[in-house]
């Protein structure tokens, strides 16, 4: 599956995972719409009515048994997406380090002549950059590949911001190419870029490099969440925390209803 993201927004949303927008159609849950379903919930049925359901299906909407069947390949992309994901937030946390471990501090260089200047790094600044891109690019592939609509949602999410940013990511030597990928150019980041203004871009709450990181994590959480449905495990976020899977989920809600 490609992403594309001219005009990105709602419709296509639910038109990349083949749902339906039209205002007119009934939630299934909706608790709000019919006094029917308070009933359903005091008299026990509803819950019944999940339990069955969910015996049935996992959280993506498939089988059990379609989903053992696929689980191989499925647990494959998956654990590349979280991979991907991981080496996104580190290439991130590069960018967006503060204080001394800040790539963004200044540095004194002197000349042959004694002459001192203050300059950034932009060799150390290029290298963070080049490796933020290539773990973006590799999410990209491997998101595009995956079949839960949460990691897609937040892939295309990602995919969406670098598109409302391509003017400004310009402005640092940074093109997106027909495959939604970032590329570097390491001559004009050095020697053209305003580096004061690639600063702001990849470093501080709210630059284009947070909003990424936090697709990245949001896009592992819910690989993660997928990972522990089919192998029946937890599974560790790139933060150290669990996921709590669907089984786990049903497991508390039988020991409740």
């Amino acid at each position: 599956m490609s992403l594309t993201i001219n005009s990105f927004g709602n419709n296509s949303i639910f038109s990349l995972f083949g749902g339906n927008n039209n205002n007119n159609t009934t939630n299934t849950f909706g608790l709000g719409n019919s006094l029917g379903d308070l009933a359903l919930i005091k008299s026990g049925a509803y819950g019944k009515l999940t339990k069955a359901y969910y015996t049935k299906l996992e959280a993506d909407g498939n089988s059990i048994t379609d989903k053992l069947s696929k689980s191989p390949e499925k647990t494959a992309n998956l654990n590349s997406v979280r991979n991907d994901t991981a080496s996104l937030s580190k290439a991130a946390d590069a960018l967006l380090a503060k204080d001394k471990n800040s790539i963004w501090e200044k540095v004194e260089t002197e000349d042959e002549d004694g002459n001192v200047t203050s300059d950034y790094d932009k060799d150390k600044i290029y290298d963070a950059i080049k490796k933020f891109t290539e773990s973006y690019n590799d999410l990209v592939d491997s998101g595009q590949k995956n079949s839960s609509t949460g990691v897609l949602t937040q892939v295309a999410g990602m995919v969406t911001i670098s598109a409302k940013t391509a003017q400004t990511l310009g402005k640092a030597g940074i093109s997106i190419d027909k495959d939604n990928h970032l590329n570097v150019d390491e001559d004009f980041l050095k020697e053209k870029a305003n580096m004061t203004y690639v600063k702001d871009l990849f470093n501080g709450t709210g630059s284009y490099a947070y909003q990424v990181a936090t697709k990245a994590s949001m896009t592992n959480t819910y690989a993660s969440a997928q990972l522990s449905d089919i192998t029946g495990r937890k599974a560790y976020t790139n933060k150290g925390s669990f996921e709590v899977s669907t089984s786990d989920m049903m497991n508390v809600f039988n020991k409740t209803t």
